[in-house]
């Protein structure tokens, strides 16, 4: 499975190669604690290999101020975004400075003339805060080569946190590499890590603990100098009334100073599946705390904490936020390279499908201000594939996309620009799904300037390595990527379910079925669950009426010719003589 490189990405910070790179608040204790971040490295960049133990800075923060009047259009100074020269002594300091506004030409440099304009007055590093909830990649530009100095990206919101705190008093911050800076010191990675196989808990698959479990564990670093006797680690699972519903403790155990052990299914030390009999609605927070059995002298890496959360409506990867219930994007990416046609997409396949349906989906799209477009007017294609390649695995060489067969479509256009938030869309029919039949689910843009939702706060990578399903592909033109630009930033989609039951979507007269190849050129099959003579209609996306004829359902199949049809979407409609209905979007090429 190939990682895409974004254009531009957020990602974490939590990757194995980096174990310990950190960005982390030393004092006062308002501020202790790590920071999502990425950092300047590569690419041009003369700055420090934070890869390289030992290598950081540590120092009080200070707001970089290059004089410059008036504010931001996120109600900065536009003093404090280092486009000229820094007018104030930021000598031995980690310079505070801030991202293009997305609006204010005087605030637009590129990320290395501001590192260096903060070096150049004698910061010893440099954060820079970015203008929303989110980090972002930094390229170097003309003079990043001479930047020698650490400079990192946080979010708007954690650089709010800090500079609140200025106002009280110096801050310290630390930026780097604390492998074998402390003689006592343990703890652990999102990034290895197994969670819920789903943030969204769908409760109708969910009813007893033979239809949802999922196994835990966790790596546990030694990063300190001295070799560790007493290692344990404790998996603790609090319910929806803050009750305790899993609780288990693993060791103690032996760790040698810059050595790990995996705390893993299979292996010598292992936690119990967790499952319940019941699931009742509601929030549920796994923790995992890592103690060493003696004072741990760097303790923010100890608690590893994630959420799932078990509804009826809602099912995704993404976490739910806590008063909309809804999928979160704090991230948001696109392929590197142009590209004609790009798709977030994410999966879906439970032995219990049939007991619910697809009546929409939640996605999240953004655009740079500096590419002088917005969201109004855009339009989003949203499809529900029935994936039939037959694979066992991502490691099966039989893993392919060339067997996805439309069974809904729908489309969102953005009624104004509604920038970072949860939108959701509806497809045309709602569908209902079948057990033990894979689904693909994708929302699909056209414009290369748009970037889709992801999230970089619940990292699947254990998972994936551990069950070893596709969890959110990505689609690129022609080409598909089953781990999409990598687990650790999954999709923040999320698909909105009912209950196939209650509503009864095949009693109210509509058939299941597929049209296949999809895309085609001359003729698509289609299969419904129906015999004999039926109507046909296909029109185009706008609703105008293409052709109109008779078919023949002979054992559920008929050949259509669609020759004369231009290159374009096409919606299929299709009535039997008993009046049930089948709906297909198909693609002429």
């Amino acid at each position: 499975m190939k990682k895409l490189l974004l254009s531009l990405t957020l990602i974490g910070s939590a990757f194995i190669a980096q174990s310990q790179v950190i960005c982390a608040g030393i004092s006062p204790a308002a501020i202790i604690g790590n920071y999502n971040f990425t950092w300047a490295t590569g690419g041009g960049w003369g700055t420090p290999n934070f890869l390289i133990a030992g290598t950081f800075v540590q120092g009080d923060l200070m707001v970089a101020d290059d004089g410059t009047t008036g504010l931001s259009a996120q109600g900065i100074s536009l003093g404090n975004y280092g486009c000229s020269p820094v007018t104030n002594n930021l000598a031995g300091k980690i310079a505070v400075v801030y991202r293009f506004d997305g609006v204010t030409a005087s605030t637009n440099c590129e990320f290395g003339a501001k590192a260096l304009a903060c070096q150049t007055a004698g910061a010893i590093g440099v954060i820079v805060v970015n203008r929303e909830n989110a980090v972002a990649s930094m390229g170097a530009g003309a003079v990043g080569s001479t930047v020698t100095i650490p400079v990192v990206m946080i979010s708007d919101v954690d650089g709010a946190t800090l500079r609140a705190e200025m106002l009280n008093g110096p801050v310290n911050m630390f930026l780097g590499n604390k492998i074998g800076l402390f003689a006592d010191d343990a703890g652990g990675l999102p990034g290895t890590t197994l969670i819920s196989k789903s943030s969204g808990v769908l409760s109708q698959l969910a009813t007893n603990a033979s239809e949802f479990n999922f196994e835990l564990g966790t790596r546990v670093y030694n990063y300190g100098f001295n070799d560790q006797a007493n290692v344990t680690v404790t998996a603790n699972i609090d319910g929806p009334s803050g009750a305790t519903v899993y609780n288990q403790q693993v060791g103690p155990f032996p760790i040698v100073s810059l050595d790990s052990i995996d705390v893993y299914p299979g292996e010598t030390y292992s936690f119990p599946q967790f499952s319940l009999a019941t699931y009742p609605a509601g929030r549920y927070t796994l923790t995992y705390t890592i103690d060493l059995g003696t004072a741990d002298q760097y303790t923010s890496d100890n608690i590893i904490t994630s959420e799932f959360i078990v509804n009826d409506s809602i099912y995704t990867f993404a976490p739910l936020d806590s008063i909309t219930n809804l999928p979160v994007a704090n991230s948001y990416g696109r392929p590197a390279s142009n590209h004609v046609t790009y798709s977030s997409c994410m999966v879906i396949d439970n032995p219990n499908a049939s007991r619910i349906g697809i009546e929409g989906m939640y996605f999240q799209a953004f655009t740079n201000a500096s590419d002088s477009i917005d969201l109004s007017g855009e339009e989003m294609l949203m499809n529900v594939y029935r994936w039939e390649d037959v694979f066992t695995n991502l490691n099966d060489v039989n893993l392919a996309f060339t067997a996805l067969y439309s069974i809904a479509v729908g489309y969102y256009y953005y009624p104004s620009d509604l920038q970072n938030q949860t939108v959701y869309g509806s497809f045309s029919v709602p569908v209902s799904l079948e057990d033990n039949q894979r689904y693909l689910v994708c929302v699909q843009t056209v414009n290369p300037k748009v970037f889709l939702g992801y999230d970089s706060k619940n990292d699947y990578s254990w998972n994936e390595g551990y069950y070893l399903q596709p969890l959110t592909p990505i689609q690129v033109d022609t080409a598909y990527y089953a781990s999409g630009f990598g687990m650790d930033t999954p999709s923040a989609m999320g698909l909105k379910v009912f209950n196939a039951a209650e509503l009864g979507i095949k009693e109210v007269g509509t058939l299941e079925g597929v049209a296949y190849p999809n895309p085609a050129t001359d003729v698509i099959t289609v299969s419904l669950k129906a015999e004999g003579n039926a109507s046909l209609m296909i029109t185009d996306v706008s609703g105008k009426v293409a052709m109109n004829s008779k078919i023949n359902l002979l054992n559920g199949k008929a050949e259509i010719a669609i020759s004369s049809l231009e290159a374009g979407m096409y919606i299929f409609n299709i009535t039997t003589e008993g009046g049930q209905t089948s709906q297909f979007n198909v693609v002429k090429k």
